[in-house]
């Protein structure tokens, strides 16, 4: 599991069937203290999180998969909470 701040949002013109209408968001890995930590991954988001909120994303593919309900889903990333 990732702290990550919501940076931005990802569109695909063209995307996998499993990932349709599914919101994905850029989000920036943060630190211990805070600062940016990495690049940014995608993950998709079932939460509702908005532009900046902080965020848990699990890098657990099979939960993402399953989330989608797809096993050949190319999804690896998904946000698992938000952070008050």
């Amino acid at each position: 599991m990732i702290n990550a701040l919501v940076v931005g949002h990802a569109v695909s013109s063209h995307c996998h069937p499993s990932l349709k209408g599914r919101k994905m968001l850029l989000c920036q890995p943060l630190g211990a203290s805070g600062e940016a930590n990495g690049a940014p991954i995608v993950a998709i988001d079932i939460f509702g999180a908005g532009l900046h909120s902080k965020v848990f994303v699990s890098t657990d593919g099979l939960g993402a998969r399953h989330l989608v309900h797809d096993d050949k889903s190319p999804i690896r990333n998904f946000i698992q909470g938000i952070i008050d």
